[in-house]
C-alpha cells in the first residue's frame, strides 16, 4: 500500500481494462498532459508542491491567480450575459457621443513642432509679440511649357503670362453688400500722412498699386497689371493717372507749374527715398507694335523684339526701385546659364500677389466707413480673403481652358488658403473607406468563422457580433478622446481606426479558436470561464505590451506623434476591455443558442435541428441517476472525450490547426530548414541594416496633396524649379537696443556667410531696419547741415524758405530723449549730430528718432519688414508745426531681420541651412542679443534635426515596455530578451522595406515603426507564452505553440491586411504610398517572423519551460488523487429494532482511505479545467478469494481462521478441511479535490450551491402550504361532518319526544290545521 499523501513513481500503473491504447494516447496528447500551466496553472502548481515536477513557483503562482480571477469573470458573464450587454452599449453609446467635441489639428506647428522645444517657445513668443494669424498670405502662379525641353525666356511666353495673370487680378468678391476688389486685400507700400490734404492723399492712395512680384516687371508690360482698374483724373493735368502712362516725375514737374498749395517736397523726398523716377516709361515692350507701348521704350522705334534672359538677368525692379527689387531666383525657375552667369533659359516664371494678412486686414478696414454696418471683425476678413483666393485660381483655371491662351503652356495657381484646405481634408475622417474596410472585416470574418455542414456549431453569428462590437468600442474611445481633449490629426484619422481594429479582431480570434476547440463535455455553465481562463491571459499579455509600449512611445514631444500613440494606447484598452467583459457575453449567448440546437446564422428564424446523439459509455449507464449532480459523476478528469469518435465538420481555424500540427510544424523543424531559414534571417537582418543606413529625411509637399489636382502639379514644379523660401532674424526683448546698435549690424552682416542667402548685386546683403533708420537720418543730417549753412535755421528758429527736411532734422536735434526735459536747443551749437560718426543712432533720442521715421518715411518702415513690436508712436511732422516735442516710442521686444532663400531643393541642404543659421543664432545669443531664427523652412522642416534621435528613444522605450512586461507576466528573463529582439528586427526590417520603397524619414513614419512594435507583439508574445508553457523539448514546445496559436495569428494578420488595404481608396496618394505599402509590409514581415524566424529560434534558443515533469519527459504524470474526504454514514431506516437503528446511525466515520493509483489509472484527458477538478465519485466491486485449510489432530480443538473443528471417523486420524471464502469489498473513488485545484471554481460552486437552496426552500414553501391547504380542507370536511352528525342527532331528539307525547301533538296538530283553514 501506498500512504495516502505519496507518491511512488517506482510502482506501475495499471490500465484501466475499458481503455483501449488510441484513448491511452489521447489523454496522453490532452492539453493538460503537454500544456499544463496554459490550461490550469493550479494543477502544476500542486504537482510542483508534491515533487511530482520541476519548475517556477512564483510564475506558476501568478497564473494561478489570474486564471482563478479570469475564469470567475467568465462564470459571471454567462450568468449574466444580457445585463452585460445591455449596461456595456450603454456605456459605449455614451462615449461615442464625445465624438461631436474632436478638435482636429492641421497646422504644421500643431503636428510637428516640438512640444517644450526652442521652436514651440519662439512661436508662441512670436504669437505674443504679433498675435495670431498675423502672417501675411499669397496668392501664385507658375508657368512651364508643356514641353519640358522648351525654355521660356521669350515674348510669347511673357505674354501670355500676363493675359493669365491680369485676368485672375481683376476678380471681384461680393460679400456682406460689399464688392471687394484685389486693391482692397492687397499689400500696398506705405505712403506718407498729409493732414489737411485728405483728398490729395486718397488720390496718392488710389495710385499707389499692389505689390506683385512678377517677371513682367522688367518690361513696360508689367504696368498693366498695377492699374489703377479706372483712370483717376486730376483737374488740370493733361492725363489721367494710370501707370501704363505714368511717368511720376513728370506729374511732379506738371504738379509744380500749376503752384498748388501743397508739400511737394515731402512728395519729392518720398519718390527720392523710394527710387519713383520715371516707373515703367523707359522699359522695352514686349510688344513694340503694341500701340500703348509709350515712345520712351528704348525698343518702341526700332522695334526689336527685348533679349528676355539679358533683361530678366539680375532680377527685376519694381516701380519703387530702391525697395522692390525681386530676385531672380524668385522669379524665374530651372534656369541654366552661361559661361558669364547671365541666363540662358529658364523652364518656369513664377508671379507673386502679395495680399494682407486676416488681422492686417481686419485693422486695415476696422475704421472705415464701409464696413461699419456689416458688423467687421477678423473671422469676416478671414472668408474675404479665402473667397478672392478661390476665386483667383478659379480664374486661372478658367482661363488656361477656354482657349484664350496658348495651348503649348501650363498655369498652375495655388494660395495658402488653398494648402490648409488640402491639409485639412487630409485630416478629415473618410467613412467610405472606413465603413468598406469594416465591411469586408464582417465578410471575413463571417466566412472564416462560418461552418456549412455544421450550422450548429458554426461561429459565424458570434463574429460579426464581435466586429460590430469592436467597431462601437473605436468610435467609443475615440469619444473618449476627445473628451480628453487629445486632438485629432491625420494618423488619428487615417491609420487608428484600421489598427484597433485589426488589433482588437486578433484578439477575438484568439478567443473564438479557444472556443471552438472546447471538449463536449464541459458543463455548460463553465464554458465561458474556461475560454477566458485558456486564452484570456494570452490576450491580456499582448494587450498590456501594447498598451505600455504606446504610453511608452508617448513620451516623445512631437504633438502628431503623441497624439497618436496616446489614442492607440486609449483605444486597445477599450479594445480590452471590450474583449474580455463584453464578448464572452457573447458567447454565452452562442452557447444558449447552441444548447438550443439552433443554426448559427437567422437563429430566431431557423427551427431547432435535432442534436446528434453520442456513444454512451457502459459506464455511464451504470451510474446513479442524482437530481442533486448536474455533471456525470462517472467521468474522471482525464477521462478521454466520448465525442472522439464523431466526426467533426472542421472550419478554417481547425483546419490551419490541423496544417500546422501535421505539416507546418514538422516542416520547419527539419535541420535543413532551420539551417536554411537562420543563414536567411542574418542576411535579411544585414540587408536591412544597410537599408536604414539610407532612408533619407523628408516630407515633400506633393505627398500630401491629392495627385492630378493644380494644387499637386504647382507643387511639384516650385520644388524642381524653384526652391525659394524667405526667412527672418527675429531679435527679442531684454535687449537695449539703441545701446548695441553695432552688436545688430554685426548680427546682420554674419549672415553673409549662410550661401543659401540671396546677396544683391554687390555681393552683399539688402538693408535692414536699422540700416534704413540710419540712412534717413543721414539724409536728414545733410539737409540740416545745409540749411545751417545758409543761415535758414538757427538755434532758436527756422526761417520760412528753410526746407521740410531741414525744419524735421532740428526738431530731431534738440531731443533729450528724457521725459521730464524732452528739448534742449542747446544741443544745436554743442556739435550734436543725429548718427555719429561711426554710423551709431543717438542712443539717448533713439525712440524719439523711431517715432517720427516709422511715420514719416512710412514706405521705407514698410520695405523693411521690420515689423518692429510695439509699433512706433505715430508723429506727423508739418513745418508749420513750432511745437517741438516729439513721442517718444516704447521699447522694442521684437524686430525682424529679412532675407530670401534659394537653392533649397532637398531636406539634406534645408538641414544644412538650419544647423547653420542655428549656429549662428546661438554664437550672437551668448554675446547677449536674444535672437532666432523664423520662416517656412524652420516651422517645417527643423524637426529633423531631432527626428531620428527622437526615434531611437521612442523605439527604445516602447521595446523596453514590452520587455518589462513580458518579464513581470512571465517571470522569465529570456523569454523576454527574446521577445524584444524579435520585435527589434521586425522594426529594422521595416526600416529596409522604407530604403526599398523609398519613403522618406518624417513625422508620420515613425508611427508606424512604433506600431510595428505593437503588431509584432501579437506574432511573437502567444507564441513565447505557447512555448513557455508547453512541456517537452525545445523542438516539441515550438511545434506545441505553433499549433495552438498558428490559426488565430493568420487570421488576425489577414484581417489586418484587408482593413488596411482599404486605404488604397483614398485620393491622397501619400496614403498609398506610406501607409498602405508599410502596412501590408508590416503584416508580411510580421507574419514571416512569426511564424518561421521565431519558432526556429525558440527551438534553438528557447527558454526553459515552465513545468519540467520528472517521470516523463514529454508529458506530465496522471495526477495522483488525495485521500478521499470524510463523509459521515447516513442512518438506515428500516422496519427492525430500535437497537439496530441506534447502532448504525451512532457509527464512527471511515477512516481515510489509501490512494488507489496503484489499482487503477486516472482516464483521459482533462477537456476542461473545471470537470479536472469536479468531486467524480466512482464505485469500484473488488472480489478477493480467501483459502483457508484447517488440520485437526485426534483430541484437539484448536483451529485456525473461522472453520469450525470437525471430528474423525477414525480415531487417531489427521482431518484437513479447505475453505473458499469470496468477499464483495465496495470502494468509493473519489478524484482530487482538495482547496488549492477547486479554488477557481467556488464561485461557480456557490453561485449553484446557492440557486440549489432555493430551488429547495421553494420546494419546501410549495409542500407547506399544499400541506396547509390540505389541512384546512380536512378541518372543513370535519367541521361539516360534525354539523350533520349534530343536526342529525337534534331530528332524532324531536322525533323521540314527538312520539312520547301524543296529545301535545294532536294539539299541535289542530292548531296547524286552523292555520290552515284560516
Amino acid at each position: 500500500m501506498v500512504a495516502p499523501d505519496s507518491e511512488a513513481p517506482s510502482n506501475p500503473r495499471i490500465t484501466a481494462a475499458h481503455e483501449s491504447p488510441c484513448a491511452t494516447e489521447a489523454r496522453h496528447s490532452a492539453d493538460l498532459y503537454i500544456r499544463t500551466s496554459w490550461v490550469d496553472a493550479a494543477l502544476a502548481l500542486s504537482e510542483l508542491e508534491k515533487g511530482n515536477i520541476e519548475g517556477g513557483r512564483t510564475s506558476l503562482w501568478i497564473r494561478a491567480w489570474l486564471q482563478e480571477q479570469l475564469f470567475i469573470l467568465g462564470c459571471f458573464l454567462q450568468g449574466d450575459a444580457g445585463k452585460v450587454l445591455f449596461v456595456a452599449i450603454l456605456v459605449l453609446s455614451t462615449f461615442c457621443v464625445g465624438l461631436k467635441s474632436a478638435q482636429i489639428h492641421t497646422r504644421v506647428d500643431q503636428l510637428w513642432v516640438q512640444e517644450g522645444g526652442r521652436l514651440e517657445a519662439e512661436l508662441k513668443y512670436t504669437a505674443q509679440a504679433l498675435g495670431e494669424a498675423d502672417s501675411s498670405t499669397h496668392q501664385l502662379v507658375i508657368q512651364t511649357a508643356k514641353d519640358p525641353d522648351v525654355s521660356l525666356l521669350h515674348p510669347g511666353a511673357l505674354l501670355e503670362h500676363l493675359k493669365v495673370v491680369h485676368a485672375a487680378t481683376r476678380v471681384t468678391v461680393h460679400m456682406y453688400d460689399i464688392e471687394w476688389r484685389l486693391k482692397d486685400l492687397c499689400y500696398s507700400p506705405s505712403i506718407p500722412d498729409f493732414e489737411g490734404y485728405h483728398h490729395i492723399e486718397s488720390i496718392i492712395d488710389n495710385v499707389i498699386p499692389c505689390a506683385i512680384i512678377t517677371p513682367l516687371d522688367c518690361f513696360w508690360e508689367g504696368s498693366k497689371l498695377l492699374g489703377p482698374d479706372y483712370p483717376i483724373y486730376v483737374p488740370h493735368l493733361k492725363h489721367k493717372l494710370q501707370w501704363t502712362h505714368l511717368n511720376p516725375l513728370e506729374v511732379v514737374e506738371e504738379v509744380k507749374k500749376l503752384k498748388f498749395q501743397f508739400p511737394l517736397s515731402t512728395i519729392e523726398a518720398y519718390m527720392k527715398r523710394a527710387g519713383i523716377t520715371s516707373a515703367y516709361m523707359k522699359k522695352p515692350c514686349l510688344d513694340p507694335t503694341d500701340p500703348h507701348c509709350p515712345a520712351t521704350a528704348p525698343n518702341k522705334k526700332s522695334g526689336h523684339i527685348p533679349d528676355v534672359a539679358a533683361e530678366l538677368s539680375h532680377g527685376c525692379y519694381g516701380f519703387a526701385a530702391a525697395y522692390m527689387h525681386w530676385p531672380e531666383q524668385l522669379i524665374v525657375g530651372g534656369a541654366t546659364r552661361n559661361s558669364t552667369s547671365a541666363l540662358r533659359s529658364a523652364r518656369a516664371l513664377q508671379t507673386v500677389v502679395q495680399l494682407m494678412g486676416e488681422r492686417e486686414m481686419y485693422e486695415y478696414w476696422a475704421d472705415h466707413y464701409k464696413v461699419h454696418q456689416i458688423g467687421w471683425n477678423q473671422e469676416k476678413a478671414a472668408a474675404v480673403l479665402d473667397a478672392w483666393q478661390r476665386k483667383f485660381a478659379a480664374e486661372v483655371r478658367k482661363i488656361t481652358t477656354s482657349g484664350s491662351v496658348s495651348s503649348a503652356y501650363s498655369f498652375y495657381p495655388f494660395s495658402t488658403s488653398t494648402l490648409n484646405d488640402i491639409l485639412g481634408k487630409f485630416s478629415e475622417v473618410s467613412l467610405k473607406n472606413i465603413i468598406l474596410g469594416y465591411m469586408f472585416m464582417l465578410i471575413y470574418v463571417a466566412v472564416t468563422l462560418i461552418q456549412w455542414r455544421d450550422p450548429i456549431r458554426s461561429q459565424a453569428g458570434v463574429g460579426i457580433a464581435g466586429v460590430l462590437l469592436l467597431s462601437i468600442t473605436v468610435a467609443a474611445g475615440l469619444g473618449f478622446c476627445a473628451l480628453l481633449g487629445i486632438p485629432f490629426n491625420a494618423s488619428s484619422t487615417q491609420i487608428v481606426p484600421f489598427l484597433a481594429l485589426g488589433l482588437g479582431v486578433q484578439d477575438m480570434f484568439l478567443l473564438t479558436h479557444t472556443y471552438v476547440e472546447q471538449a463536449g463535455d464541459v458543463p455548460r455553465e463553465e464554458r465561458t470561464g474556461l475560454v477566458l481562463k485558456k486564452s484570456g491571459l494570452s490576450v491580456l499579455l499582448a494587450s498590456l505590451c501594447n498598451v505600455m509600449a504606446f504610453l511608452a512611445a508617448a513620451l516623445l514631444p512631437i504633438p502628431a506623434f503623441r497624439v497618436f500613440c496616446l489614442q492607440a494606447a486609449i483605444l486597445l484598452l477599450f479594445n480590452l476591455g471590450s474583449i474580455l467583459l463584453v464578448f464572452p457575453a457573447m458567447i454565452s449567448l452562442d452557447l444558449r443558442r447552441r444548447s438550443a440546437a439552433r443554426a448559427d446564422l437567422l437563429c430566431c428564424l431557423m427551427p431547432e435541428s435535432p442534436l446528434p446523439k453520442k456513444k454512451i459509455p457502459e459506464r455511464a449507464k451504470t451510474r446513479k441517476n442524482d437530481k442533486t449532480h448536474r455533471i456525470d459523476t462517472t467521468r474522471q478528469p482525464l477521462d478521454p472525450d466520448v465525442s472522439e469518435n464523431v466526426t467533426k465538420t472542421c472550419c478554417l481555424s481547425v483546419s490551419l490547426t490541423k496544417w500546422a500540427k501535421n505539416q507546418y510544424a514538422p516542416f520547419i523543424m527539419r535541420p535543413a530548414v532551420k539551417v536554411t531559414s537562420m543563414l536567411a534571417l542574418i542576411a535579411v537582418i544585414l540587408t536591412s541594416v544597410w537599408g536604414a543606413t539610407k532612408v533619407k529625411d523628408g516630407l515633400d509637399l506633393t505627398d500630401i496633396v491629392p495627385e492630378n489636382t493644380d494644387e499637386h502639379e504647382f507643387l511639384s514644379r516650385q520644388e524642381k524649379y524653384f526652391g525659394f523660401y524667405n526667412m527672418y532674424a527675429v531679435t527679442q526683448g531684454n535687449f537695449e537696443y539703441p545701446t548695441n546698435q553695432k552688436l545688430l549690424y554685426e548680427y546682420h552682416d554674419q549672415f553673409v556667410r549662410i550661401p543659401n542667402i540671396i546677396k544683391n548685386d554687390n555681393g552683399g546683403l539688402t538693408k535692414f531696419w536699422l540700416s534704413l533708420f540710419r540712412d534717413w537720418l543721414l539724409d536728414l543730417q545733410v539737409a540740416f547741415d545745409k540749411e545751417v549753412a545758409s543761415g535758414c535755421i538757427t538755434q532758436e528758429y527756422w526761417c520760412k524758405n528753410a526746407s521740410d527736411e531741414g525744419i524735421l532734422a532740428y526738431k530731431l536735434m534738440v531731443q533729450t530723449g528724457h521725459v521730464d526735459n524732452p528739448i534742449d536747443k542747446s544741443l544745436i551749437t554743442a556739435g550734436h549730430r543725429l548718427v555719429d560718426k561711426d554710423g551709431i543712432i543717438n542712443p539717448k533720442a533713439f525712440y524719439n528718432y523711431l517715432s517720427a521715421w516709422a511715420t514719416n518715411d512710412a514706405l521705407a518702415y514698410g520695405a523693411s519688414q521690420g515689423n518692429l513690436k510695439p509699433q512706433p508712436q505715430r508723429w506727423i511732422h508739418s513745418p508749420e508745426d513750432v511745437h517741438l516735442e516729439i513721442k517718444k516710442s516704447s521699447p522694442l521686444i521684437y524686430t525682424q531681420l529679412p532675407f530670401y532663400l534659394s537653392g533649397l531643393s532637398d531636406t539634406d541642404s534645408i538641414k544644412t541651412l538650419i544647423r547653420s543659421v542655428r549656429d549662428l543664432c546661438l554664437k550672437y545669443e551668448a554675446k547677449g542679443l536674444p535672437n532666432f531664427p523664423s520662416g517656412i523652412p524652420f516651422l517645417f522642416w527643423e524637426q529633423y534635426l531631432y527626428l531620428r534621435t527622437s526615434l531611437l528613444l521612442a523605439l527604445a522605450c516602447a521595446l523596453g515596455a514590452v520587455f518589462i512586461a513580458v518579464m513581470v507576466l512571465l517571470l522569465n528573463a529570456w523569454a523576454a530578451v527574446l521577445v524584444t529582439l524579435a520585435l527589434a528586427t521586425l522594426v529594422l526590417q521595416l526600416l529596409g522595406v522604407m530604403a526599398l520603397l523609398g519613403v522618406k524619414l518624417s513625422a508620420m513614419p515613425p508611427v508606424l515603426l512604433v506600431l510595428a512594435i505593437g503588431r509584432g507583439v501579437h506574432f511573437t508574445v502567444h507564441l513565447c507564452l505557447g512555448f513557455v508553457t508547453s512541456i517537452g523539448c525545445k523542438r516539441r514546445r515550438a511545434s506545441l505553440a505553433l499549433e495552438s496559436v498558428l490559426a488565430p495569428v493568420v487570421h488576425g494578420a489577414l484581417a489586418a491586411a484587408l482593413a488596411a488595404s482599404m486605404l488604397a481608396a483614398s485620393e491622397f496618394g501619400f496614403v498609398a504610398r506610406l501607409f498602405l505599402r508599410l502596412l501590408l509590409a508590416l503584416v508580411f514581415l510580421g507574419l514571416i517572423d512569426g511564424l518561421l524566424f521565431f519558432p526556429i529560434v525558440l527551438s534553438i534558443l528557447g527558454p526553459a519551460a515552465e513545468v519540467r515533469p520528472i517521470e516523463h519527459p514529454e508529458r506530465l504524470s496522471t495526477p495522483s488523487p488525495k485521500c478521499s474526504p470524510i463523509h459521515p454514514r447516513k442512518s438506515s431506516s428500516s422496519s427492525g429494532g430500535g437497537d439496530k437503528s441506534s447502532r448504525t446511525s451512532k457509527s464512527a466515520p471511515r477512516p481515510c482511505a489509501p490512494s488507489l493509483t496503484t489499482i487503477t489509472e486516472e482516464p483521459s484527458s482533462w477537456h476542461s479545467s473545471a470537470h479536472s477538478v469536479q468531486s467524480s465519485m466512482q464505485s469500484i466491486v473488488v472480489q478477493p478469494e480467501v483459502v483457508v485449510e484447517t488440520t485437526t489432530y485426534n483430541g484437539s480443538d484448536s483451529a485456525s481462521g473461522r472453520s469450525t473443528p470437525t471430528k474423525s471417523s477414525h480415531g487417531g486420524a489427521i482431518t484437513t478441511t479447505k475453505v473458499t471464502a469470496t468477499a464483495n469489498i465496495k470502494v468509493e473513488v473519489v478524484t482530487p479535490s482538495d482547496r488549492k485545484s477547486r479554488r477557481s471554481y467556488h464561485y461557480y460552486d456557490r453561485r449553484r450551491d446557492r440557486d440549489e437552496d432555493r430551488d429547495r426552500d421553494r420546494e419546501r414553501d410549495r409542500d407547506r402550504d399544499r400541506d396547509r391547504d390540505r389541512d384546512r380542507d380536512r378541518d372543513r370536511d370535519r367541521d361539516r361532518e360534525r354539523s350533520r352528525e349534530r343536526d342529525r342527532r337534534d331530528r332524532y331528539r324531536d322525533e323521540r319526544d314527538h312520539r312520547a307525547s301524543p296529545r301535545e301533538n294532536g294539539r299541535d296538530s289542530g292548531h296547524e290545521s286552523d292555520s290552515s283553514r284560516h
